[in-house]
């Protein structure tokens, strides 16, 4: 081996080093040193990386992927009740928000956007049906989740959640007519906007 072919050896480490420590911007000058062998050396760099196979990706990578929104595997009754404890809010005061943002102003549409977050949160409801104007507004007044509550709203619950509570002594319950729902009033236009924000 003659003392060329020894210097296109070393250029050729060099490189590969420089490609593995991502000083991208150093292989050109390498490469360069290898005068009318460049082309030569940059194909013995690529038969090298060739022949190694994929890079195993950086552990800081393989977290921060598993990290994101796209593997987390919560439902939102799940993510939303500590979102809004995180923030020190409470439920009507998030509502409150709510209806300001989305342009419900009147008490029968705040008092429906009431019981259709409480539905949402308690897994009610599915997230699945949410528009995504509503779920743009909760994620960005819950602290900028709107990713994970984009990413997430087709995960799990579709029933009730922890917090709903069920007659599992197994004995008869009795109905008294007060406590039987009333005939459905004349829906409101808020009302129906909220709905249709809820995918109801």
């Amino acid at each position: 081996m003659d003392e060329r072919e020894i210097l296109l050896g070393e250029l050729m480490s060099e490189a590969l080093e420089a490609l593995e420590a991502r000083r991208f911007d150093a292989v050109d000058g390498i490469l360069d040193r290898a005068g009318d062998d460049r082309e030569r050396v940059l194909d013995m760099v690529e038969l090298a990386l060739a022949l190694r196979g994929p890079a195993e990706p950086a552990e800081a990578v393989v977290r921060e992927i598993a990290g994101s929104a796209m593997f987390d595997e919560r439902s939102w009754p799940d993510i939303l009740p500590p979102a809004r404890h995180a923030l020190g809010l409470k439920r009507p005061a998030l509502i409150d928000r709510l209806a300001e943002r989305l342009g419900v102003s009147d008490a029968p549409g705040r008092a429906r956007l009431g019981e259709r977050y409480h539905e949402l949160e308690a897994g009610l409801i599915p997230a699945r049906g949410v528009a995504p104007a509503l779920v743009a507004t909760l994620g960005d007044l819950l602290g900028g989740i709107t990713d994970t509550l984009a990413q997430t709203r087709y995960n799990g619950a579709t029933g009730p959640g922890p917090a709903v509570a069920f007659n599992r002594t197994g004995a008869p319950l009795e109905l008294s007519a007060d406590l039987l729902p009333a005939p459905p009033d004349e829906t409101t236009d808020s009302e129906r906007l909220v709905d249709d924000l809820f995918g109801i």
